[in-house]
């Protein structure tokens, strides 16, 4: 089981600017591989701070490649609807997978904030159609090295990309966020593993694995879907009690950061085409109330002492199968020494246990 972590880039440190944060953030990666982590993801967020601010994740990792040799480092994801030229993307992907030589990992994703939509000047009405039309366009680029398309949202005239890619993605495997099953079904059509955050009792995610590996098999028969990643909220602490307070507090401030960036109190949801899934969420959480939300938000990651998170990992993988961690473990203004005390932990006490966990993903009966 390879085990990665997730970063987040949210800058709610009290008197910290958002330069200084990005440095620490960064500090942080490169430490990972240090302490033996196998991979790094980054997602794409603008404007907002105090949810993450991470505007370009390529050129981050582009950076992060000369600071490491042997992490695998990723994108997690690639909003593909807020770029208007998806020949400009494969470009970069290109460029990056071959500075990168097999370190690389690919995702994408569709994005759900309205506030980024609304500042792009993108309709989320569109977004589905965006986002299957770019990520077909940018792997036919990144196979043949030609971008040549002429579709609703995007006509480019035959031409070469340079440097010519080195890989076909479609074989080589990568990952598509799916929080919803429209988007699990997307994930699967394009022969991607799906790339999720752990949000509710694993049974849910369980079966959300399955729909997403039943209809890989039917739409790529004779295909294995791989591992999918799975984004947890940790701390890590060798003493119990300060496991749980340490927490509890910023589980719990993270929880309401995702309410206020993505509008979860709203009804806005509904009324959106290709989200109307979310709205029942966001009617679970009115229903339940804030308090409790966030409680069942806690109780669905995996923190505590190193053997708490390993037994939690180890029932997750006997349930579902494979699977690869990526595990979020600086957000919600974290004191960053809590943030790499908790990762060395992790690195050197969880990790190996993880290792040994080994198996093919589970086949349907």
């Amino acid at each position: 089981m390879e085990v990665g972590l997730q970063f987040i880039f949210q800058n709610t440190h009290e008197g910290m600017s958002d330069a200084e944060m990005f440095r620490k953030e960064t500090q942080l990666a490169i430490f990972a591989e240090e302490v033996g982590m196998d991979f790094i993801l980054a997602p794409e967020h603008h404007f907002d701070p105090g949810y993450s601010m991470m505007p370009d994740n390529m050129q981050w990792l582009s950076y992060l490649a000369g600071k490491t040799s042997r992490m695998k480092i990723g994108t997690g994801a690639i909003i593909l609807p807020w770029w208007k030229n998806p020949t400009r993307v494969a470009e970069k992907i290109a460029m990056l997978d071959i500075l990168l030589e097999g370190r690389f990992m690919l995702g994408f994703g569709r994005g759900l904030a309205r506030k980024e939509y609304e500042t792009f000047g993108i309709d989320m009405n569109e977004a589905r159609e965006r986002f299957d039309q770019s990520a077909e366009i940018i792997l036919d680029i990144l196979e043949t090295g030609v971008a040549e398309y002429d579709t609703k949202f995007f006509k480019q005239t035959r031409t070469e990309i340079h440097p010519r890619p080195e890989t076909n993605w479609r074989e080589h495997g990568f990952q598509s966020v799916a929080m919803t099953p429209d988007s699990g079904i997307a994930a699967a059509n394009l022969g991607a593993a799906m790339m999720s955050f752990v949000q509710l009792p694993w049974e849910q995610h369980h079966a959300a694995v399955e729909a997403w590996r039943a209809r890989f098999r039917e739409v790529h028969p004779g295909k294995e879907p791989g591992a999918p990643v799975f984004s947890d909220f940790t701390f890590c602490h060798e003493d119990p009690q300060v496991a749980e307070d340490v927490a509890r507090k910023y589980l719990s401030k993270y929880f309401l950061s995702v309410i206020r960036h993505y509008d979860f109190d709203g009804s806005h949801w509904g009324e959106t085409k290709g989200y109307q899934a979310y709205q029942g969420g966001a009617d679970a959480i009115k229903a339940a109330g804030l308090e409790a939300a966030c409680e069942g938000f806690v109780q669905s990651q995996l923190w505590g002492t190193p053997e708490k998170i390993i037994e939690g990992w180890k029932k997750r993988f006997e349930m579902t199968g494979e699977l690869r961690p990526a595990l979020a473990i600086s957000y919600a203004g974290l004191p960053f020494d809590l943030a790499r005390g908790s990762l060395e932990l992790i690195g050197t006490q969880v990790v190996p246990e993880l290792h040994k966990l080994k198996g093919k993903a589970k086949v349907a009966a």
